[in-house]
């Protein structure tokens, strides 16, 4: 009787063992590099004027751009001297956001392309964002001008003084250049750029074809400052070497940052299961992750809260144990910048959860147990077999 009660108390320790280790190795895998300030990988180039992004860098303004009262809102222009590290991945390069609006406009790598994105007012509909692209845009460590410039006739694209694409339909105005800029770094999300600013201008007005031609020559030939003939809104040569400010060279304009740490300006924080979704490969290998991740949890937690067999109240509190632990989760990832805050995962934990309890009801680990009983037979009596 007593050999009973210490073998039975032997396989709870056993099994208290297992669930915390369960715990331990989720944690780890949620929270690394459990760094809540991580430092913002952006560098002043040491041989020229220009900054290196290396993953993990933000640059960007304090306050958001404002136009001179009375100005056209069907005019505005946007100048990159910039030279990307790949072209085989898809990362947010450039944006305009606000927190009533943080996708606003927004400039994308994709791969070899750029993509340009305008979405005029916040919202959960995929539809209300515009968006074309531009191919040929990037070239790995090749440098490359970019030129947007819109008016009443649509928007051009020139690559390196050439116009590349004409959409007569998607217009850009000053209000969509006028929340705080970030370089480098997604305004929602861990989506970050690799590669060199060498220089930045805003107009507010449309260029003509010959004046990008003049400015592409300008960058290239390292005299941006010829840019203050066509009256930028904004002008931005990287030319200060040191230091954690980006001066603009247009007075009043305003400054950029580079901060010490890098951060996520607006960061969702538990976001809805619609506004998470995104019908991608990407999306259904998360959800499959995180379901799967969490039986486990289902399986030994429903074991450990069960004398001998899976009880309601066992299994309750083990489901309820999977949400608030993944709740908790959700919660912590929202101040880590590497990490999502949503709620999809919270609903697929949980059910992971629900899977791990089925498993351990349906006597899975009884079927293993016999199964791995009858081959350490088979291997110690060949002769049987």
């Amino acid at each position: 009787m007593r050999l009973s009660a210490f073998r039975i108390t032997l396989e709870k320790k056993i099994l208290t063992a297992i669930c915390f280790g369960i715990l331990c190795v989720m944690s780890i895998a949620a929270f690394w590099p459990f760094s809540f300030h991580p430092v913002n990988h952006v560098a002043w180039l040491s041989n020229e004027n220009g900054l290196r992004f290396n993953g993990r860098g933000i640059v960007l303004s304090p306050k958001g751009f404002e136009f001179p009262e009375g100005q056209s809102l069907t005019g505005i222009s946007l100048e990159l001297w910039l030279e990307s590290s790949q072209d085989k991945y898809s990362t947010a390069l450039l944006s305009f956001s606000s927190a009533e609006n943080p996708d606003q406009f927004r400039l994308r790598q994709a791969c070899g392309s750029l993509l340009i994105l305008q979405e005029p007012f916040a919202t959960s509909r995929h539809s209300a964002m515009t968006s074309f692209w531009v191919r040929g845009a990037f070239q790995a460590h090749k440098r490359r001008f970019i030129a947007i410039t819109s008016g009443t006739q649509g928007t051009a694209v020139y690559l390196n003084g050439i116009r590349a694409e004409n959409v007569p339909t998607f217009k850009i105005t000053s209000k969509d250049f006028s929340g705080r800029l970030i370089v480098g770094a997604s305004s929602t999300a861990y989506d970050t750029w690799r590669g060199k600013f060498f220089g930045l201008a805003i107009f507010g007005h449309e260029l003509a074809a010959t004046q990008v031609s003049e400015h592409y020559q300008a960058w290239l030939t390292g005299q941006p400052y010829v840019l203050k003939s066509d009256q930028p809104a904004a002008l931005y040569t990287f030319a200060d070497r040191s230091g954690n400010t980006v001066h603009d060279e247009v007075i009043p304009g305003p400054d950029l940052v580079i901060p010490v740490s890098f951060s996520i300006q607006y960061k969702p924080f538990l976001k809805s299961p619609w506004r998470e979704f995104y019908p991608n490969q990407a999306y259904f290998r998360d959800v499959l992750v995180n379901v799967a991740g969490f039986i486990p949890l289902g399986f030994f937690f429903c074991m450990l809260f069960s004398s001998s067999e899976a009880s309601r109240k066992a299994m309750v509190a083990t489901i309820t144990l999977g949400a608030l632990f993944s709740l908790t989760i959700e919660i912590l990832q929202g101040f880590i910048p590497m990490r999502d805050s949503g709620t999809t995962d919270i609903l697929t934990n949980t059910l992971g959860t629900a899977l791990g309890i089925m498993l351990y009801r349906g006597g899975a680990l009884e079927v293993l147990l016999r199964q791995l009983e009858s081959r350490m037979s088979q291997n110690t009596n060949p002769e049987q077999s």
